[in-house]
């Protein structure tokens, strides 16, 4: 006799659900970048057994960091790239997102430390004069305010424009990196840096910042347009104007998850293109496989990324009158380009791949110039003003892996309506063990943050597909419209839901084997540890 567990599955024809959304990304070794790049990636990636696209990510912060302000791309006529790059790469607590950071600034570090040997004693002696000219000009003021006659005010009005004659220019110690800082005191910093800086942190504390957590309103209007070097004016009551012409800013943030998921709940990062302007570098998680005694990295290969860091650091920067370098596209490189453009295109029309990612889609050519201007320059030994078609392929390659990133990463922040609905109505059938319901039952129960009706459906479709309920008739009592159809929950949602120790998780095959032959699942073996991919195919090879 069956049991009512595998009755119940029959109408699944004894399939296990599909996870919601897209898979996880696809790995970015074997591309083909330049050995500077993957050589050093590899090498520290093993070192500190870490995810290799986590080091590659801080990689291109680093490198974007050092080049932003001195070259741009040209692809076309009226059509440059800046190389400045929006990064993230989310992990979970553990995965040694500091050590990475810490090891790949560590050129940016030492050539900020040069400068401060270099231009730190000018600045003190600079600022030390001002503040005792000020002073002294604020006692000509108070004294100028008490004259009781004109000549005497006159006099001291021609003492005060002596004095400010006398003050010296600031002198500001070149940086390169800001950490937890403002908008208003990051937009004062770039001006003083010529509208030029890098934000490359472990944290994401920077998002908070500027969601507003000391003003309370969110202020994003200059990290959006540093994105690509709009201008932008700082104005406020009791502030000094702060005009930057060409701003550019680079950031790159190897965040944990929620973070990323909070600033998704957020209507401004999203509504305003916020999110749209960043690439994904998403890993598999090594944790439960890491070495003790990992290889460390090569004292050769370490010095050729820092040799090549060093080297774009010392090329001079373009500011006023002086502007960046352009690199140009050889005819075969544009022709890649172009080819990859209408690509892109194609997948954004209605049905398609990308339809529900126009605003991160719609940036993507753009996007693969600058990887393209990056790797040009990691990859040449001198300065070549030509970009080559293999650079651009390789750009290219990377630009198609990333789409699979971002795509998995608006999923996971619940950008994708549908999807969202889903992953709702998935929350509250875990959430209140329900094992049969009608449409009219879900909306109820989640119509806080999806009120229409359509947008149900949509949900319950995706569940539907993916296998998670199966929509059921229900005989009709009587003369009027006929009843709407019920939905019978796969008993393997509960199963995994059951036995995941509070882990948010998605059935697996062996969760439905196990129900229909009444087999207890060991605790935790239902579940999916998170970003942890591989834990599927391993646990299929255990059945």
């Amino acid at each position: 006799m069956n049991s009512p567990g595998a009755d119940i599955i029959s109408l699944f024809r004894n399939k296990a659900p599909v996870p919601l959304g897209p898979e996880f990304p696809p790995s970015l070794a074997a591309i083909g970048l330049p050995a500077v790049i993957e050589n050093y990636a590899h090498e520290l990636s093993e070192s500190l057994q870490v995810p290799y696209e986590m080091v590659l990510c801080n990689f291109f912060g680093v490198l974007s960091a050092a080049s932003q302000r001195k070259f741009c791309v040209q692809v076309k006529e009226g059509y440059c790239e800046s190389l400045n790059l929006y990064l993230l790469s989310p992990l979970p607590p553990g995965e040694r997102k500091s050590a990475v950071t810490q090891s790949v600034r560590k050129p940016l570090l030492h050539w900020e430390k040069e400068q401060e040997g270099k231009y730190g004693s000018l600045a003190q002696e600079a600022q030390s004069k001002r503040l005792t000219l000020e002073r002294a000009i604020e006692h000509r003021r108070n004294q100028a305010a008490r004259a009781k006659t004109a000549q005497a005010r006159n006099a001291m009005w021609q003492e005060i424009q002596e004095l400010e004659a006398e003050l010296p220019e600031p002198v500001h110690v070149p940086r390169l990196l800001a950490d937890d800082i403002t908008p208003e005191c990051l937009a004062q910093l770039m001006e003083q840096q010529g509208e030029c800086l890098a934000v490359i942190e472990a944290e994401g504390g920077l998002f908070d910042t500027f969601a507003g957590r000391y003003s309370q309103m969110p202020n994003l209007d200059l990290i959006l347009k540093a994105f690509s070097g709009e201008p932008c004016r700082v104005d406020r009551k009791h502030g000094q104007h702060i005009g930057l012409n060409h701003p550019l800013l680079t950031i790159c943030v190897t965040t944990q998850p929620d973070v990323l998921r909070s600033m998704a709940s957020n209507s401004v990062f999203r509504g305003r293109g916020f999110l749209a302007r960043f690439l994904f570098f998403y890993g598999k998680s090594r944790l439960g496989f890491r070495l003790a005694e990992p290889p460390s990295v090569a004292a050769a290969t370490e010095q050729a990324f820092s040799t090549k860091i060093e080297s774009l650091l010392s090329l001079r920067s373009g500011t006023g009158d002086r502007p960046p370098q352009t690199l140009t596209l050889t005819p075969g490189a544009y022709e890649i380009w172009k080819d990859f453009f209408y690509g892109v295109e194609a997948q954004l029309r209605p049905g398609q791949r990308l339809e529900h990612l126009t605003d991160w889609a719609g940036k993507l050519p753009g996007q693969v110039v600058r990887l393209a201007g990056l790797l040009h320059l990691a990859s040449s030994s001198s300065v070549d003003i030509s970009l080559d078609s293999s650079v651009m392929q390789a750009a290219a390659a990377l630009g198609n892996r990333l789409t699979g990133h971002a795509l998995f990463a608006f999923h996971d922040m619940g950008c994708d309506e549908p999807s969202a609905c889903a992953r709702n109505a998935l929350d509250w059938i875990k959430g209140r063990h329900v094992e049969r319901f009608s449409l009219r039952d879900c909306q109820r129960a989640i119509r806080g943050r999806f009120p229409k009706k359509k947008q149900i459906q949509q949900g319950i479709g995706m569940l539907e597909e993916h296998g998670y309920i199966v929509s059921v008739p229900v005989p009709s009592s009587g003369p009027g419209r006929p009843p709407g159809p019920n939905y019978v929950v796969h008993p393997a949602v509960h199963a995994a839901a059951s036995c995941s120790d509070g882990v948010p998780s998605q059935p697996t095959q062996r969760d439905t084997y196990c129900f229909a032959t009444c087999v207890p699942v060991g605790a935790g073996e239902g579940g999916k540890p998170p970003f942890d991919p591989s834990f599927n195919a391993r646990e299929k090879e255990a059945v």
